[in-house]
């Protein structure tokens, strides 16, 4: 791209914006500084087993966080745990969840795209990643995603399966704050940046009038420029809610996540034969 040094890092997208989301990971993986292992999580000790090799938190310390865009591609999250000195392992549980859609959100990041976001979709079945992260990883994504809330989604309103055979109850997310963005004639799911940029420009957003989509890249990668389109988008209607059922991210920890509820396993246990007297 003009104007932008090679790219030394393959998960820096500020370097390839037009490359966005890039490729979430085939299957479970454990990421282990910046290399993608497979993993066999149907082996339920096998997982912990493992993290204990490596010297790193157990499930105990870990949270449970849906990637839904470029956070589940192993080289983009190994980026931002590298920057920001996390601990460079990572379990990644690729799944299915109900009634999410992915979108474009109608903010523009400060590599010159607009990235990814989860929204409502009633019906739905959508392809995910399931991060476990530990303090310090969470903390270290948490500082690279300004335009979003980190929130909690319950399984009784996307149900969740991921590899392993693990049905989470509860799993957060990262939602965007200023909405998902709605343009006519793009239908309703993440399509490639070279098409969106493309779109924005056809509609008149301001910074969007060059001719080459790397060029409109660049050009959003000013911070006036980025308020601009932001300002924009939601002045002209083109900004729309999310329609997530959310609440507020708290602690959460992946052994609290998966294990059924009370009554459940009340419900479960098998019934004592009486045998004496009635």
């Amino acid at each position: 791209m003009p104007g932008r040094a090679h790219d030394p890092v393959p998960g820096d997208l500020t370097l390839r914006p037009l490359d966005y989301p890039l490729a979430p990971v085939p299957g479970p993986r454990l990421l282990v500084d910046g290399q993608a292992h497979t993993l066999r999580p149907h082996r339920r000790t096998a997982l912990a087993r493992l993290l204990a090799e490596h010297g790193a938190a157990p499930l105990s310390e870990r949270t449970p966080v849906l990637a839904v865009g470029s956070n589940a591609a192993a080289e983009v999250l190994a980026h931002k745990l590298g920057r920001h000195g996390a601990p460079g392992v990572v379990p990644l549980l690729t799944g299915v969840v109900g009634h999410l859609g992915v979108a474009h959100t109608a903010y523009v990041s400060r590599g010159g795209y607009l990235p990814a976001t989860p929204v409502h979709r009633t019906g739905r079945r959508t392809a995910v990643v399931l991060q476990l992260l530990d303090d310090a990883q969470l903390a270290a994504v948490d500082a690279t995603e300004p335009g979003y809330e980190r929130v909690e989604l319950e399984a009784r309103h996307y149900p969740l399966l991921v590899a392993g055979g693990f049905r989470p109850r509860r799993f957060h997310v990262y939602a965007a704050r200023d909405g998902v963005l709605h343009l006519p004639g793009t239908g309703r799911g993440l399509h490639s940046q070279v098409e969106v940029l493309a779109r924005l420009r056809r509609l008149g957003v301001p910074h969007t009038d060059h001719e080459d989509p790397a060029g409109v890249a660049e050009a959003l990668t000013s911070p006036e420029a980025r308020a601009a389109v932001r300002r924009h988008l939601a002045e002209a209607g083109h900004a729309r809610p999310l329609g997530l059922r959310a609440r507020p991210a708290g602690p959460l920890r992946w052994p609290e996540a998966v294990s059924a509820p009370r009554a459940a396993r009340r419900a479960r246990r098998p019934r004592r034969r009486r045998t004496g007297p009635r």
